[in-house]
């Protein structure tokens, strides 16, 4: 019996340091960064697009939340300011005012969400989910709901973050002043690297090794001071100089050049031919059968005329663009719907469309409308690239997009940015049976 009391009792105290060190992991996890899922409304039954970005400062947070959902071929969206709230795992999350909308309808005002948010962590994935409320006021009544949101390290594929870089508030978001200061550290270091001069190694020269010799004294030649008479006289003879003989040079004499004579070629025997004697041929005969000829009615239809679009203007300057692929979207149909619409505030975007280096979608111009066109990709290869060529970025820069792909029943919702020295790019490679 007490070896079972005190067994109960470990496994008590086991339960009790898991579940403490489990809570103090939840209460020290890092929430900064955006975090991507849906929004249930209870009164209408639907799902709408919900995004959150938390940011920290001085030990506070705060960021934005971002709701958008598609009536009708149109993109409607709401930006709201947020502050946030955190109580060992919940987070609360509740509005403070509406910065930006494109609703067809003036908002309510007054009308503020609470949401009570659980955190859970689980192989690495980071949830943030629970129940929202509105406050009820003289003409609303509260409207309910449910959250469910999942924190995203790529924050850029996201449908807020440009509404906010195009508002000039992305800036005051830690994550993404921490990712610009890493970016451009890695930057700097690229050009330290590039830019250290060359030190050029100078030639190693050997010195020959210098020998020392040792210098022998000069012998002195002591001249006699006595000369004999006989030797004086044999140095006053005049030495006899010999005449030398003259050589007579003989006469040059130039042979003649040898005349060739020329060699005669044998004449070729021009051989004669006779062509064959010509066949007559017999002409045919051709019988010309009359026939009577129906004129065929004309039916006369009023049509449009149809509008052209010049796409030597389009994506002029793609060559000296870089391209950077954003996603890689695995299809199955003989058939893709493209649809855009603007990311960001419409503030007069202007896109070309390239599939596999040929303009297909020249010039459209972003905005909450859709703009459509299907590829059929029967006879095109495995593998398709969309490039999303930047011809203007508008107002508000850089240049930001939404574009739904409809492969069958499956839907892909691909966010891109460009500028002027930077394209977005797709790939699709199709699936194998």
């Amino acid at each position: 019996m007490q070896y079972c009391k005190r067994f109960l009792i470990v496994c008590c105290l086991l339960c009790f340091t898991v579940n403490v060190t489990a809570q103090s992991s939840l209460e020290n996890a890092d929430l900064t960064g955006l975090w991507k899922g849906t929004m249930y409304n209870d009164t209408t039954q639907r799902f709408l697009k919900y995004e959150i970005a938390i940011s920290e400062k001085k030990g506070k947070l705060s960021g934005y939340s971002h709701t958008y959902f598609i009536v009708d071929d149109k993109e409607y969206h709401g930006v709201k300011k947020i502050k946030i709230k955190r109580q060992n795992d919940k987070v609360i999350v509740e509005d403070v005012e509406l910065i930006a909308n494109n609703y067809p309808i003036p908002p309510a005002k007054g009308v503020h969400q609470l949401d009570i948010l659980t955190l859970e962590i689980t192989d690495g994935l980071m949830v943030l989910s629970g129940p929202f409320s509105t406050n009820r006021t003289k003409i609303y009544h509260s409207l309910t709901g449910s959250i469910n949101v999942q924190r995203k390290n790529n924050f850029w594929q996201s449908a807020l973050i440009p509404h906010l870089e195009e508002l000039g508030l992305a800036s005051d978001l830690s994550f993404v002043q921490e990712e610009k200061t890493k970016v451009a550290e890695a930057i700097a270091k690229a050009k330290a690297v590039t830019e250290q001069p060359i030190v050029k190694a100078k030639p190693i020269i050997k010195e020959t090794p210098v020998i020392a010799i040792e210098a022998k004294p000069i012998e002195k030649i002591a001249t006699p001071s006595i000369v004999k008479k006989e030797e004086i006289k044999s140095l006053e003879k005049p030495a006899e100089v010999k005449p030398t003989p003259i050589v007579i040079a003989k006469p040059v004499v130039k042979e003649k050049p040898a005349i060739q004579t020329p060699v005669k070629t044998p004449e070729r025997a021009i051989v004669k031919t006779t062509p064959p004697p010509l066949q007559k041929v017999e002409p045919t005969k051709v019988e010309i059968i009359e026939k009577p000829v129906e004129t065929p009615i004309v039916k006369i239809v009023k049509t449009e005329p149809v509008k052209i679009i010049n796409n030597a203007n389009a994506a002029t300057d793609i060559e000296n663009r870089t391209i950077e692929t954003i996603q890689s979207v695995n299809y199955k149909s003989d058939s893709l719907v493209l649809t855009l619409y603007d990311n960001g505030e419409v503030d007069g975007d202007t896109v070309s469309v390239l599939l596999n280096g040929e303009v297909i979608m020249p010039m459209v111009g972003l905005s909450t409308r859709a703009v459509r066109k299907t590829i059929y990709t029967k006879d095109l290869p495995d593998s398709i690239q969309i490039v999303m060529y930047a011809e203007t970025l508008g107002s508000l820069p850089p240049n930001t997009g939404l574009l739904i792909v409809n492969d069958g029943n499956d839907r892909y919702e691909i966010r891109f940015s460009g500028d002027l020295k930077k394209n977005a790019a797709i790939v699709f490679k199709r699936k194998e049976n």
